[in-house]
């Protein structure tokens, strides 16, 4: 099976009995069958509205009953509606200052994997908290995530390792190097805090003991999980890579997570920029920029971070709003992640507050991005319907321990693609048309399983700026397109007309597990981006620099420098994709529906066929507004 879902963080991981029974089956009827427990790991503070964290308080590893009690309900009420969970560890506690002088960081990174007291603090929450959500044999739980988005090599080579290991940490990381290098009977040298400077030889040695240390550090909990879990719930370290605006990881990582048993990655397209302070919702900054502006570095970058014979699950992805492409997301990287073969998508996020029910967009939430929602649910049958003869064939790169570490030494942060590509010769673009995963052998080389056939495609044109992708049972069109100008993909053609802006995104998908050349029911997605409401006016997005190169909403009122990310005045709108859509589709004849948000029928359109192909008008002049649409067929 494949897994298709969201990630739910802080608060929105603790609702009331009834919002979780109504939350369960709203993400069921999404499609969703895995959501990620995300960032559960802080105080409960509890209040009327109930917990924010599992934790009793900062400093001690018990847990607040009424908190252990509302995540194991809801966890049930998930499992009822066929929908698994993905429980994370560390990933948002801070422990408390213990000794004058100590400084804590944000999150406590990468402290917990060098301090003793801390790693004995999280080995007793794990126990704690698997024991407590009774875990052991839960039928729904999918997997485990030790720590997100940490490693003490990745902090190493990110070039911040001695602005954040100070004072007692700093002593007991010397104390570690100078016993790493007296048990390799190598020269006593000062610990490199700095990667810049250092020969070679130097960095890969220096790389070489933060691997370890990471290393200790997963095995240490993964030991913790499985004496609480048994050996069967698949356990991930931490993430090999985050790319994107802000990069982390890299080769080293698979290294680090050697004994975990799946591995995960997370990409972002367009990543929020806070210029003065970190998640300032009233002060933020979008490039406006798409998928295609750097494949790359993004979705083609993540293919390289699949470790041979594990899973791969993509735990957190997206391209937030207010970006005014990301219809792009959903649809391009669904039928990549097809292509390649992956085991999961997960969206962050779906909320992070018990604003459930709120229906205008915000930050990273699902839930009021109309433009995604009008995907997810097609997307996610498309996703886990394991359509046959989808899977490209495979290629497996090999690279050495040392070669792995050369490469951190070297400071990649994340660029697994590039640095392949610069010092090995393997372009990118390789995962266009092969399964790409990477495996351990004492040199480099590359070896490819031998063809198979497969209808899944997916090319990038780089000029034209556009996406062209599907297989026997998809096809997809994204990216920047004249008006009058007509793309097509397999069977699928789109025509953007006059009062379109020139981008778009159009999906379309069987309905009854049919190939599109032979089915009777199509679902055809082609929604615009969304905005908010503002006295009255559709929100904007204006230059938030001189130069034009970054965007913000500007507020109505106040003196922020931005309009608040997190609450939005409604009613949220859509942009309006006026199209002609023609299929090459052989029938007698064809109905199609224009379709609300919820799927329901709202008004036939007009539709003509020749018995070849199918050709209809959407959105235009006099035309109900739609983001989706039903094609029925007689054959």
């Amino acid at each position: 099976m494949r897994f298709f879902g969201v990630s739910l963080a802080l608060a929105a991981n603790f609702p009331s009995e009834n919002d979780g029974e109504v939350l369960a089956q709203r993400l069921a009827a999404l499609g969703v069958n895995i959501v990620r427990l995300h960032a559960i790991d802080q105080p409960a503070q509890n209040s009327a509205d109930g917990p924010v964290g599992m934790l009793r308080d900062a400093a001690s590893p018990q847990l607040d009953p009424q908190a252990v009690a509302v995540l194991s309900r809801f966890i049930t009420q998930l499992g009822r509606h066929g929908i698994y969970v993905d429980l994370n560890l560390h990933a948002n506690h801070t422990f408390p200052v213990k000794q004058t002088g100590d400084r804590i960081p944000p999150q406590s990174k990468p402290l917990s994997i060098i301090d003793a007291d801390m790693m004995v603090w999280q080995a007793t929450y794990t126990k704690n908290l698997l024991s407590a959500l009774q875990l052991r044999d839960r039928p729904n739980l999918a997997m485990v995530e030790i720590n997100n988005e940490a490693s003490l090599v990745d902090t190493w080579q990110e070039g911040n390792l001695a602005s954040l290991v100070t004072g007692g940490f700093l002593d007991a990381l010397r104390e570690k190097w100078l016993v790493y290098r007296k048990n390799r009977q190598l020269n006593a040298t000062p610990l490199p805090l700095e990667r810049s400077g250092l020969s070679t030889d130097d960095a890969r040695v220096a790389a070489s003991f933060f691997i370890d240390l990471d290393a200790s550090y997963i095995r240490r909990m993964v030991g913790t999980v499985r004496d609480e879990l048994g050996d069967d719930v698949p356990i991930s370290g931490t993430q090999i890579i985050h790319s994107g605006r802000w990069n982390h990881g890299g080769f080293a990582n698979f290294d680090v997570n050697s004994a975990a048993s799946f591995t995960d990655a997370h990409f972002y397209v367009d990543h929020y920029l806070f210029p003065h302070r970190q998640w300032d919702w009233t002060d933020w900054r979008i490039s406006n920029g798409w998928l295609g502006d750097a494949p790359e570095q993004t979705l083609l970058n993540t293919a390289f971070a699949r470790a041979a014979g594990r899973p791969f699950v993509i735990s957190e992805f997206n391209q937030a709003w207010p970006n005014q492409q990301a219809s792009d997301l959903l649809p391009v990287v669904t039928q990549f992640a097809v292509a390649q073969d992956w085991d999961g998508l997960i969206l962050y996020d779906y909320a992070h507050d018990r604003e459930w029910n709120a229906f205008t967009p915000s930050d990273f939430s699902l839930r009021g991005d109309l433009t995604k929602l009008a995907q997810f649910a097609q997307c996610a049958a498309y996703f886990r319907a394991l359509y046959p003869g989808t899977a490209l064939a495979q290629s497996f790169i090999a690279l050495s321990p040392d070669d792995r570490a050369v490469a951190d030494g070297k400071g990649i942060t994340g660029n697994l693609a590039s640095y392949l590509s610069k010092h090995f010769g393997i372009p990118p673009s390789v995962a266009m048309t092969r399964q790409i995963a990477l495996e351990n052998a004492p040199n480099f080389g590359v070896r490819s399983a031998a063809t198979m056939e497969t209808s899944s495609y997916f090319s990038y044109d780089k000029a034209a700026r556009q996406f062209i992708f599907g297989s026997a049972y998809a096809a997809g069109i994204s990216g920047f397109i004249p008006v009058g100008h007509r793309v097509a993909s397999s069977l699928l053609e789109l025509t953007l007309a006059p009062g379109s802006r020139g981008f778009a995104t159009a999906f379309l998908t069987s309905l009854d597990g049919k190939p599109l050349s032979t089915s009777h029911r199509l679902l055809l997605s082609i929604p615009g981006f969304t905005m908010g409401t503002d006295n009255r006016e559709t929100q904007q997005l204006a230059a938030a620099d001189l130069r034009g190169q970054w965007r913000t909403i500007l507020p109505r009122e106040g003196d922020q420098p931005s309009a608040s990310l997190y609450k939005v005045a409604g009613p949220a709108q859509m942009e309006r994709i006026p199209a002609t859509v023609a299929l090459q589709l052989s029938t007698a004849r064809a109905s199609v529906f224009a379709l609300d948000i919820q799927g329901r029928r709202v008004q036939p359109v007009t539709s003509k066929t020749d018995g070849q192909r199918i050709t209809f008008d959407i959105n235009r002049e006099g035309q109900p507004w739609a983001a989706n649409y039903e094609i029925t067929l007689e054959r």
